[in-house]
């Protein structure tokens, strides 16, 4: 050391000092170039994987753009299911929020709806912040990323911005398809996967609209010099900007580093020379570190460049250990991340590999792994399905070989990719389908070349043209032509197909056996991704049947199939030109509109073949009393229209005399001869119509009047029955509202036990007081209901509401009433009359005794084996049945013998003059007589003085109905009536 002291201002000795300063000096930089270079590179790889991400999960969302697209080009904006599509697209694309369709720039659809609402409407192009970006997408004619910007349903989101186009004459602009995504999830996912653990200050940025800069994610401040990367996303490319920020440890051993330079330099004093041989020795190792570390990066890129643009995940797996190890890329392919599965384990291959295979492939693709293990010989290759994290399978194939030892002996390791494939199988699906579609279709098609040269045909162009494909293959289509198109007509097809895409229409072709035979013929170009045309293909169907139909059709369009009468149609078009004539000339033309009366009883009686038989004869029996001039038509099943050119109401009033004496006498048939009338309704031009559709309906409404008349007359038509056809029309209109609006009420009338003079029950009477037309009579709306088809709907309305009311009295302790409800013959007539009176009981909970039924004479005679068996099924029910207005109708001992009824009601029009008229009285007593010998009770309606009541007791009528017991009144005033005589029940008469 004192030597050392000596010496230490010697100028070797500070040369010495100098040096070993300056070579610690440069060891300590040489490590911090190394950590930095090391932390660069660890960045470099950070910030690419990052990226890689981010712009991976972003663009793989962006293609449901394209598919929405395709569905769209497909099936047409109107008949594509979208919300069954994007709904299907979701469960591909977990990082979008919506899909949304915007014609013209406004969203108008949107799934899913909830959550998104506030998108309905959104104008695009309408926004400050969207509508320069949208104008770019529209510009740029293809799919554009617009944003981030702050999203209607909240956060920071992307959109992908698809326009759409309509390709013809005139690209015209259709709308938008937009993808949103919401990228809070997506950045704070990457951070977490990336940056969580990392120790680096970064910002990812963009230009926005107008040229400023956005920053999209900042984590830390960056110093100047930060490293830049660059993701282009779209058209819109965005940096992010990265800085390593060194830890409080890294810096420590930065300065200790530092301080152990200093003490080296003094202990490395004396190494000089060797110091700086070491030196220059470590500068030369870091200029070939460097540049072994920047060939290994842009190699490491490279690598991961071709991993990435092939979509190919490694793998390797070692035989001995049965181990298999998997890239990130392997399985996030599958939705999946490598730390979801134990590596280390020794039974890896059946949880990373078996357990994501398809049932269905699990044994061949073990087999297919296997065999090849036992014989290494050429590459492995294998195709199989494995399960995506979303549910979904992908097909893989999987190609791998065995290392070699150094001695060239087959090793234990086993290295290989996996590729998605599922792309090209769904490809190679849709070839076969559109194969399959192409051989099965039943019409003809054929594809050629720009030249004509036909390439391809399928069966139905050899089933219908009678060439096989090698007969026509390499030629052109003019071997088909007919002859019968000039050439005129194939240069006109020629420029409709290059000025619109596209030619149809009928055209004629010859088979290979020469036949000659029609065709619709569809002919389209198709263009290739560049827009050249590369095929033309054509359509075509034989329309021979067609053509031959069509000819049966034009007959058919104009004359009756049953009689060969002109039908409507040709009727009408004869009945214009008739009144053009007549009001050319100042003639009259008479229409006649004759109807068979009560065919439709005949027709289901006899059957079918014997109406058509009927209806035939008549048309026969019509055509005899016609002229040259006159049209006879079948309108409808019995319903016949003659028009008389040049006819008055005179000649047309004899007509209808001579055809109904001619309808009336009897058919001809293989059993007895049958007659049947008919009635006539007449229209005269120009008094009752000036058109055919007037004139009809004039002759109709006189035809119902002849028939309510009594059939088997003629009517002309006057301004009175179209009156009353309004009033019926009107009625019928107001009716349906009146039941809807419950503008109907039901009144209640009492009926009296002349034996014990005690209130018995109430009849249900039906009211309607319409709001503007007043009270309407049920005589007046009761026949409007029962034509209208009506009845059914308001009997059971009529029910419900009076067993109801009925229920309410017997709650009350009521119980000995009842309530008797009148059924219409339409009802009575009805299959499900029972099923319905039993279900209003069962709702009720009321006893059956507790209501009666009140049927018409009319109603019972019409079927009367029918009306036997509704009877009976009724009174087994336990519901009492009553004979209304008895005396009015038929009033045969030989049906009441056969009805097993309960009482009979006598007419009030027997009952009104009771006191004064002989006649009256002798009928009301043979009814009182015939129904107690027959065990029937008798009831008399309109009873309105005591010396009605007290004759009718006299005669031994057992109830009364009328004004002087009690008038038809509401349900409370009926309640209060009932309360009433049951406190104080009247006094004999």
């Amino acid at each position: 050391m004192r030597k050392l002291s000596q010496h230490k201002y010697h100028p070797l000795a500070i040369a010495t000092l100098l040096a070993a300063l300056l070579i610690n000096t440069a060891f300590v930089w040489y490590l911090e170039t190394q950590r930095s270079q090391r932390q660069q590179l660890a960045m470099n790889q950070t910030a690419q994987a990052f990226l890689n991400q981010l712009q991976l999960r972003l663009e793989r969302s962006f293609t449901a753009a394209y598919a929405i697209a395709a569905g769209i080009n497909q099936a047409g904006a109107e008949q594509i299911e979208f919300k069954a599509y994007a709904r299907e697209l979701l469960s591909y694309y977990p990082d979008i929020l919506a899909i949304s369709l915007a014609p013209d720039g406004v969203i108008n659809d949107v799934y899913p709806l909830e959550g998104n609402q506030q998108l309905l409407g959104f104008d695009l192009f309408a926004h400050p912040e969207q509508s320069k970006e949208a104008e770019r997408a529209k510009a740029a004619g293809k799919l554009r990323l617009n944003g981030p910007f702050p999203l209607v349903q909240g956060g920071m989101g992307v959109v992908a911005r698809l326009p759409l186009f309509q390709l013809s004459d005139v690209v015209s602009f259709q709308g938008f398809i937009n993808v949103t995504l919401r990228l809070d999830p997506i950045l704070d996912s990457l951070h977490r996967d990336y940056f969580q653990q990392s120790h680096y200050a970064y910002q990812l940025w963009r230009y926005d609209a107008d040229e400023r800069r956005q920053i999209i994610w900042r984590h830390a401040n960056l110093p100047p010099g930060s490293t830049a990367f660059t993701l282009a996303l779209a058209d819109n490319p965005w940096q992010l900007d990265m800085h390593y920020q060194a830890t409080w440890q890294e810096r420590l051993t930065f300065w200790l580093e530092v301080m152990f330079a200093l003490f080296s330099s003094l202990l490395l004093y004396s190494f000089a020379l060797f110091y700086l041989q070491l030196s220059s020795q470590r500068g030369l190792l870091k200029h070939q570190v460097a540049e072994r570390t920047e060939e290994l990066q842009q190699t490491l890129q490279r690598y991961r460049s071709f991993v990435q643009a092939s979509n190919t995940g490694g793998w390797e797996y070692d035989q001995s250990r049965n181990f298999l190890q998997c890239s990130q890329e392997y399985f996030s392919m599958l939705g999946r991340k490598r730390d979801q599965y134990d590596q280390s384990g020794q039974d890896n291959l059946s949880t990373c590999w078996l357990d994501l295979l398809h049932p269905d492939d699990v044994t061949p693709a073990s087999k297919a792994f296997i065999d090849y293990l036992q014989q290494p010989v050429s590459m492995y290759e294998s195709q199989f399905r494995m399960r995506h994290q979303d549910g979904h399978w992908v097909w893989i194939l999987s190609r791998g070989r065995t290392m070699l030892n150094e001695d060239g002996s087959p090793s234990t390791i086993t290295v290989g990719t996996h590729i998605d494939i599922s792309t090209q199988k769904q490809a190679e699906m849709r070839l076969r389908l559109l194969e399959q579609l192409f051989e099965q279709s039943s019409e003809g098609m054929l594809v050629t070349d720009p030249n004509h040269t036909i390439l391809l045909v399928n069966k139905a162009f050899t089933t219908i043209s009678g060439y096989n494909s090698d007969e026509v293959i390499g030629k052109t289509p003019k071997l088909l032509s007919s002859g019968k198109h000039n050439k005129d007509f194939y240069e006109a097809m020629q420029q409709a197909i290059q000025r619109h895409g596209n030619w149809q229409g009928e055209i004629w072709n010859r088979r290979k056996n020469g036949e000659l035979y029609p065709e619709w013929l569809s002919i389209s170009q198709i263009r290739d991704t560049r827009g050249q045309l590369s095929h033309y293909v054509a359509l075509f169907s034989d329309i021979s049947n067609y053509k031959q139909n069509q000819e049966k059709l034009n007959l058919l369009a104009h004359f009756d199939t049953l009689t060969q009468l002109p039908n409507r149609t040709l009727l009408i078009d004869r009945t214009e030109q008739a009144i053009q004539r007549a009001k050319r000339a100042g003639h009259q033309i008479a229409m006649l509109f004759i109807d068979l009366d009560r065919f439709k009883k005949i027709n289901d009686a006899l059957g079918h073949e014997v109406g058509d038989e009927i209806l035939v004869q008549a048309a026969q029996r019509l055509q005899t009393m016609t002229r040259s001039q006159d049209t006879l038509s079948r309108l409808s099943s019995d319903e016949f229209i003659l028009l008389l050119p040049d006819t008055n109401q005179e000649a047309a009033g004899r007509l209808a005399k001579r055809i109904l004496e001619t309808m009336q006498t009897p058919y001809q048939f293989a059993r007895d001869p049958l007659s049947i009338s008919a009635s006539i309704g007449i229209a005269i031009y120009p008094n009752d119509g000036d058109n055919f559709f007037e004139l009809n309906k004039h002759a109709d409404i006189a035809m119902f009047k002849a028939k309510e008349d009594g059939r088997n007359k003629y009517c002309f038509f006057t301004a009175g029955m179209q009156n009353q056809f309004n009033r019926q029309l009107q009625l019928e209109n107001a009716l349906r509202l009146a039941i809807e609006h419950n503008q109907l009420q039901l009144v209640y009338q009492p009926q009296l036990c002349l034996n014990n003079n005690k209130l018995t029950g109430f009849e249900a009477l039906l009211r309607w007081q319409h709001p503007e037309l007043g009270f309407i009579s049920p005589a007046e709306f009761i026949p409007v209901a029962e034509q209208s088809g009506l009845m059914i709907k308001l009997g059971e309305w009529v029910l419900q509401h009076a067993i109801q009311q009925q229920k309410k009295w017997f709650q009350q302790g009521y119980t000995e009433l009842v309530m008797a409800i009148n059924l219409s013959p339409v009802q009575f007539r009805q299959p499900e009359l029972l099923t319905i009176i039993s279900t209003q009981l069962e709702l009720a909970k009321l006893p059956a005794q507790c209501i009666e039924l009140e049927i018409t004479e009319s109603a019972m005679v019409e079927d009367a084996e029918q009306a036997i068996k509704t009877v009976d099924a009724i009174r087994q029910k336990g519901i009492w049945i009553a004979i209304d207005d008895f005396g009015t109708g038929y009033s045969s001992l030989s049906y009441l013998k056969r009805f097993h009824l309960n009482k009979l009601k006598i007419d009030q029009s027997f009952v009104r003059e009771l006191l004064d008229s002989l006649e009256d009285r002798a009928i009301v007593t043979a009814i009182i007589r015939m129904a107690q010998s027959l065990g029937l009770k008798t009831i008399a309606e309109g009873v309105e003085t005591a010396e009605h009541q007290s004759l009718l007791q006299q005669l031994g009528c057992d109830e009364i109905q009328g004004y002087h017991y009690g008038r038809p009144m509401p349900a409370e005033a009926a309640t209060a009536f009932l309360q009433q005589q049951i406190a104080s029940p009247p006094s004999q008469p």
